[in-house]
């Protein structure tokens, strides 16, 4: 009630406190120094007082049928409740900027939306006209990129000269003769100064070269591009490495999530994954495979130091009715007269090891004149008729 009367301020509250107050300082004033206008007038002691009521107030229960006052809410309640707030919409635009990435992968998508994108399906009267050159010139043209980066890390290759036999030997050092005249092969290493990187080697050879960088499309992750020279038409200009698998090997598990496995005409799919579960099985095989210093498949397309410069075709975009594809994918078997010391060059392995079977491989085709700095675009969908 002295609260209640306070508040009012009345002259006889006021003395009646004031009186009070100098009692209880009367007591305690060896405790505390008065000052005047501070303890010493009755204003400062209405002050006091109110303020100590104030206090009480806050600390004591409502009142019988008074309102709930609101609790205060600290910044650090609220933040976290915004962030709460705010996850889901996050998770969401994460799984949104996946699948627009993923869905130009996804063949029932795909095959749902063609009468969408006419531009980005490909059509082939027969199976036996599905390929743009002959195999011939794929062989050819591998062949000729090869034995250049053999030329080229001649220094690392000591080990497995000693296993070749001599035609073979006499193979390279006409080879070597051609570009350094008057080295001998084996001393080739110690005059080999200024190694080139295997873009330049395939630039060297092909007149060309090409390398992973940002899509030119929105959200579609890495693309290849054309980063030097001029690719001319009915040229291999990439290959899709990974792990080849037969339609009755087990592929579920590395399937899942994954955006880069392709499938061929016959049913065999290639699981071009550089990550996860796939580039364990592709080094598993590589390692199986391999004969003492003689390896034959490349494992480098697994890292960023990439011995085969072709090897990135697994980053080729899907078309657009606004991009038309300009390379296309053309299915190769790998023949067993394949020199044994290049097939560390090739980026595809089996993945149930068989001597009686071919290998797979997929390159892709320039099906017209692509110039430096224009991106790869292939076409996902091809229908045989």
């Amino acid at each position: 009630m002295e609260k209640e009367k306070v508040s009012k301020g009345t002259a006889s509250s006021s003395t009646h406190l004031f009186s009070e107050l100098e009692s209880k300082m009367g007591k305690h004033g060896g405790h505390r120094r008065q000052e005047p206008g501070v303890l010493g007038t009755p204003s400062a002691a209405l002050r006091a007082e109110t303020e100590g009521g104030r206090a009480k107030a806050a600390s004591a229960p409502p009142l019988a049928g008074a309102a709930p006052r609101p609790r205060p809410t600290s910044p650090a309640s609220s933040s976290s409740r915004r962030h709460r707030t705010a996850m889901p919409g996050r998770l969401l635009w994460g799984l949104w900027q996946r699948w627009r990435r993923y869905r130009y992968r996804f063949v029932p998508w795909i095959a749902l939306n063609l009468s969408h994108n006419p531009r980005t399906l490909r059509y082939v009267p027969e199976e036996s006209k599905d390929k743009v050159i002959s195999d011939e010139d794929v062989l050819g043209t591998l062949l000729k990129v090869f034995q250049a980066l053999f030329i080229n890390d001649f220094n690392k290759q000591s080990d497995i000269l000693t296993m070749l036999p001599e035609p073979v030997k006499s193979k390279y050092q006409d080879l070597l003769s051609v570009q350094h005249p008057r080295v001998k092969l084996l001393e080739y290493r110690h005059h080999q100064q200024n190694i080139l990187k295997p873009e330049e080697v395939l630039y060297k050879t092909l007149g060309f070269s090409i390398a992973r960088a940002t899509s030119s499309l929105m959200s579609a992750g890495k693309g290849v591009f054309v980063t030097k020279g001029l690719v001319p038409k009915g040229v291999v200009v990439s290959m899709y490495p990974g792990t080849v698998y037969q339609k009755y090997e087990p592929i579920f598990f590395q399937s899942i999530g994954n955006p880069f496995i392709f499938r061929c005409l016959d049913g065999v799919l290639i699981d071009g994954n550089d990550k996860g579960i796939s580039k364990i099985v592709y080094r598993s095989c590589n390692g199986r495979d391999r004969l003492g210093p003689l390896k034959m498949s490349d494992s480098t397309w697994l890292t960023s130091e990439i011995q085969n410069p072709l090897a990135i075709g697994q980053y080729v975009n899907n078309c657009s009715n606004d991009r038309p594809a300009n390379v296309c994918y053309q299915e190769f078997d790998v023949p067993a007269v394949f020199p044994i010391e290049l097939k560390q060059y090739l980026p595809n392995i089996a993945y149930s090891y068989d001597k009686q079977s071919t290998l797979r491989c997929v390159i892709l085709v320039a099906l017209r004149d692509i110039k430096q700095g224009e991106e790869l675009f292939s076409n996902y969908y091809t229908i045989v008729r």
